[in-house]
């Protein structure tokens, strides 16, 4: 089996204006990303990205926060099915507090509404089906678990058709 060239990945992937997903680990984020924009790329001296985030604020609340980030907490875009339908005990990112937090399916209600737990938090939280996405892992290049067919056409198109 080819061993993978992660830097090729990397360079690829964390390109100037390529959008990505960021996880924060401070205190009160952790399992979640946050989407921005690759401002400057992965340098071999310190592996950072410099990145500039859809939705979160500078300190003084009038600019879009700008951060240089270890690479390694960086990961392109996750994939979104168009429609889906989640099950008890599956794991999911919600869209809740302007990012992407990683929970589980506690119960699933009639209306396309589901209950997610958030460990971190300790916290049970019902959300729309819109607002939620099966969780992925960015390993080596690729996703897992990884795209159904249609989910990669869709991912392909770019904009959603009205």
């Amino acid at each position: 089996m080819a061993e993978v060239n992660m830097e090729v990945i990397e360079r690829e992937a964390f390109k100037k204006g390529a959008r990505v997903e960021v996880n924060i680990e401070e205190p009160g984020f952790r399992g979640s990303w946050f989407s921005g924009t690759v401002i400057r790329t992965v340098t071999k001296k310190t592996r950072k990205l410099f990145i500039e985030y859809d939705t979160l604020m500078s300190d003084d609340g009038t600019t879009r926060l700008r951060e240089s980030i270890n690479v390694i907490l960086a990961r392109p875009i996750a994939p979104r099915e168009r429609v889906r339908s989640f099950k008890m005990s599956e794991e999911v990112d919600a869209y809740h507090n302007d990012g992407w937090w990683e929970g589980v399916v506690t119960a699933v209600h009639e209306g396309g509404r589901y209950t997610v737990y958030f460990r971190p938090s300790k916290e049970e939280i019902v959300f729309r089906g819109g607002d939620l996405r099966l969780h992925r892992e960015w390993v080596k290049g690729n996703w897992v678990p990884p795209l159904q067919e249609e989910e990669a056409d869709e991912e392909n198109d770019g904009e959603d058709e009205d």
